[in-house]
């Protein structure tokens, strides 16, 4: 008797952990199986297209092949870029300045012997050019660049030049077809007069043609004559010879 009423004392204890749930009820903890409003599975997740730009985007869905011409455009145009960069310096005096081998002055009035002039060579120039590839890596140009640039800077010279040039060849002509004798007659008589640094002073003044006039009013010789001679007065006779003719 004793040993029955102790055993419906324990039992309770050793029940399954499931005993006395109510039938048809989920075990506690565990997700329903369904949507409880419809009894399915929950509608699944749109696709997100929020990487590619509003602009293709529209109602009808993303213009995917619009997308991709522009993706494309984008990444050649990187390329480029990164060509570029690679032929930047990495700093500013990675820059060579050195006139080009032939340069195009199209129809520019120039003498055969013309030649740009750039004193790279010259310690009072060194800051400008220290300056200018500075400006240069500043904005990321490449090394051809200060090719290109030097020809700009060849044709804006030979175009002032041209402009003394085409001024000089009117003076030139304006000396008549003995020009080249009194310019070169000019030239010797300075370098035979004159110290070579006083002469080539002075020689400055044949690029116009009063400067030649003047210069050789100047080197005439000492008492020369500098007008038109005057022509002999005429024979005077004596009227009473004229009057009373002799005899022979």
């Amino acid at each position: 008797m004793k040993l029955m009423q102790h055993w419906k004392h324990i039992r309770p204890t050793l029940a399954p952990a499931d005993e006395g749930t109510p039938a048809g009820d989920p075990p506690a903890g565990d997700p329903p199986a369904g949507d409880p409003q419809t009894g399915g599975d929950p509608a699944p997740a749109q696709p997100d297209f929020s990487f590619i730009p509003e602009q293709f985007r529209g109602e009808s869905g993303p213009d995917f092949e619009g997308f991709q011409a522009h993706y494309e455009e984008m990444s050649a145009a990187q390329a480029i870029q990164q060509e570029a960069l690679a032929d930047v310096p990495d700093d500013a005096t990675g820059y060579e300045f050195a006139i080009p081998d032939e340069i195009d002055f199209g129809d520019l009035e120039l003498p055969d012997d013309f030649k740009f002039q750039l004193k790279t060579d010259d310690p009072a120039l060194a800051p400008v050019f220290e300056e200018l590839g500075g400006l240069m890596h500043k904005h990321n140009l490449p090394k051809s660049a200060a090719g290109d640039l030097l020809s700009v800077l060849a044709k804006y010279q030979a175009t002032e030049f041209s402009q003394d040039f085409a001024q000089s060849q009117q003076e030139y002509k304006a000396l008549g077809p003995t020009a080249d004798a009194r310019i070169s007659n000019i030239t010797r008589t300075l370098a035979g007069r004159l110290p070579p640094d006083q002469a080539t002073a002075l020689q400055a003044a044949v690029k116009s043609a009063d400067g030649v006039r003047a210069l050789e009013a100047l080197l005439l010789p000492r008492g020369a004559a500098t007008s038109t001679p005057t022509p002999p007065e005429p024979e005077q006779k004596d009227p009473l010879k004229a009057r009373y003719p002799t005899s022979s």
